[in-house]
């Protein structure tokens, strides 16, 4: 099967490259939004932390076998200080394994932002991916549940959660109702998932209240907010300057989503994102960057020349770190099955036998 693959690239490798050349020649003129800067390190000390996430899971055929592991990690005078959480566990299989499993991530990553805040003196924290994104996609059960349903689960656990929040245990909340929640309503999934979503979004506008001290930091990114075009804003941006320098700010309102929020919707409404690109080094990635707050482009230049100081190769060195901290790989995975006992087959080793 390989062998024609490889005869393909060999037939196709013209053709592929002219579709190349056709996507540069169709760009639109970025000159407009982009600006050339050549961005200087900052000579302030600002206290600069990072955080990530990272999971992993293996099928086996009853269900399936899953491990977290979340980090913040800042570098203070006496040297690097961590707050760490993770988890391992079982899930069934449903079709809402995988909004579940990003939703534990989500929630130990910002339980430990949340922590470092009230234990070091953290004036940025920088996260890896999108808070936007997470903020504004709907639940995935948002429509599957009555009202009535989601009402009864908001009065009688949504007070128990955001006390839960005031401490400085990191954990999945939800996990210890979720007895509670089986036996009220007939062992349903949708049910306990609702609540899952409720923590996260609770932890989300809990982490808005920093809001100055929080920068999101994505390394690949789909948007077209800026052009509308069918090429991804960044490699628009990527092809037009390989300099550095940054794009003119776009603003997100957070009141522009149609549907109201089950916790905190005036707080949430309220919010507006600067959205921009930026690249730190000549020729390096550009990368995209997500501010939960309206920022003017001498804001930008400051905030870039603060992560500026603590990156190299034009990423910041904490938020590398942090990522290399807590990757789950597969032989991970299958160690820490062995590790629990888990002997049967997957069904996917049938296939080397």
């Amino acid at each position: 099967m390989l062998d024609s693959l490889y005869e393909k690239a060999l037939k196709k490798k013209d053709r592929i490259n002219e579709k190349l050349e056709e996507i540069e020649l169709s760009q639109v003129d970025a000159s407009g939004q982009w600006v050339d800067y050549p961005i200087e390190e900052s000579v302030l000390d600002a206290n600069i932390a990072a955080g990530d996430g990272s999971i992993n899971k293996r099928k086996f055929l009853p269900f399936i076998f899953y491990a977290i592991d979340a980090e913040g990690i800042v570098h203070t005078s006496t040297g690097i200080k961590r707050v760490e959480s993770s988890e391992i566990d079982i899930i069934s299989h449903h079709k809402y394994v995988e909004d579940r499993l990003r939703s534990y991530m989500g929630i130990f990553e910002i339980k430990n932002a949340l922590t470092m805040f009230k234990e070091h003196d953290v004036d940025l924290f920088l996260f890896d991916g999108s808070i936007l994104g997470n903020l504004i996609r709907p639940f995935p059960i948002e429509k599957e549940l009555k009202e009535q349903i989601k009402e009864k689960i908001r009065e009688k656990y949504l007070p128990l959660l955001e006390e839960e929040l005031k401490s400085s245990n990191i954990k999945i909340t939800s996990s210890k109702f979720a007895g509670d929640i089986a036996d009220e309503f007939n062992d349903n999934t949708e049910p306990m998932i609702y609540l899952e979503n409720l923590e996260n979004l609770l932890a989300i506008s809990e982490l808005m209240e920093q809001n100055k001290k929080i920068v999101a930091i994505s390394k690949t990114s789909t948007s077209t907010e800026y052009f509308d075009s069918k090429v991804p804003d960044m490699a628009i941006f990527d092809m037009y300057s390989k300099k550095q320098g940054y794009s003119k700010p776009r603003y997100s309102n957070v009141s522009d989503v149609k549907r109201d929020f089950p916790v905190r919707n005036d707080f949430l409404k309220s919010l507006t994102f600067t959205i921009f690109y930026a690249r730190l080094e000549d020729h390096k990635n550009i990368l995209k960057f997500e501010l939960p707050y309206h920022a003017e482009e001498k804001d930008i230049k400051n905030l870039l020349k603060d992560i500026k100081r603590i990156s190299a190769e034009g990423y910041p060195l904490l938020l590398k770190k942090a990522h290399n901290d807590v990757v789950i790989r597969k032989t991970d995975l299958e160690n820490l099955s062995k590790i629990i006992g888990f002997l049967e087959k997957s069904g996917r080793e049938m296939l080397n036998e």
